[in-house]
């Protein structure tokens, strides 16, 4: 009875971890479905990282969506990398630094989908019928009215289909959106390193006295003129003191010694 129990058990341990096998779903939505990441990432050589990535995006078959910069604190980019590539891709990224933030969502595609067949669907029914009239009309205006109207629906039909192919190919690939800073630039709060602040404060008010210093020295007519004006006002007030008369005692003068007494 005993082995029938550890039998059991080990059966239920093993459709356990049989669940937990296989690729993961985040990385392979339906076909009406698009996978998007965001992902921000700490990294100590971040110009470096960011030309990896650029690299690694070309290296895969993907494409570069949008690209911006701020001065020395980040770079961002909004990458279209094809769901095969995906995981791999983004385990190399994680590779460059550490994961600061990290979010998954699915943008589903569906409503686009249905709409876009039911267009291109009219599109085909209208253009078959305009075919069937000119196939009948024996007047040359309807036959001229009906080119027109093909033509238009043609055109029409046209857009759709490459508006169907681009959300096709959409929802064939993940979209990154993945930030690299700076890790002199993330505050303390975010997951900064504390050295990093420290250094960047003592950055900072090196950067402020270099500042003030500059000021002062392209200030030099201003206190040279100040240098001047106190110069004039204490000679002039020494010149006051000088020709200014002596001053008179008050008591009048002094009273001799008493005489003497007989």
């Amino acid at each position: 009875m005993r082995y029938l129990y550890l039998c059991s058990a080990a059966l239920w341990l093993l459709s356990c971890g049989g669940g937990g096998s296989g690729s993961s779903p985040a990385y392979a939505p339906s076909e009406k479905e698009q996978l998007r990441m965001e992902m921000t990432l700490v990294t100590p050589r971040w110009q470096a990282a960011a030309d990896s990535v650029e690299r690694w995006t070309a290296a895969v078959g993907g494409r570069l969506l949008r690209r911006e910069k701020e001065a020395q604190r980040w770079h961002f980019y909004a990458i279209a990398i094809p769901v095969a590539q995906a995981k791999p891709f983004v385990e190399q990224v994680r590779t460059l630094g550490e994961v600061l933030s990290e979010r998954t969502s699915l943008e589903s595609v569906t409503q686009a989908y249905t709409d876009l067949e039911a267009r291109l669907q009219s599109k085909e029914e209208a253009i078959a019928r305009i075919r069937s009239l000119m196939e009948r009309s024996t007047s040359p205006s309807d036959i001229l009215s009906a080119e027109r109207a093909m033509q238009e629906l043609l055109s029409e039909r046209d857009e759709l289909r490459s508006r169907f192919e681009a959300l096709r190919q959409r929802v064939q690939t993940v979209q990154l959106d993945l930030t690299l800073r700076n890790p002199r630039y993330v505050d303390y709060s975010e997951g900064g390193n504390y050295f990093s602040q420290l250094l960047r404060s003592i950055e900072a008010g090196w950067e402020g006295f270099v500042y003030f210093t500059f000021a002062v020295a392209y200030l030099w007519w201003l206190w040279l003129l100040l240098a001047i004006l106190i110069w004039w006002l204490r000679r002039q007030k020494k010149r006051i003191a000088t020709a200014a008369p002596p001053k008179k005692d008050a008591g009048g003068p002094a009273a001799g010694p008493p005489a003497p007494t007989a």
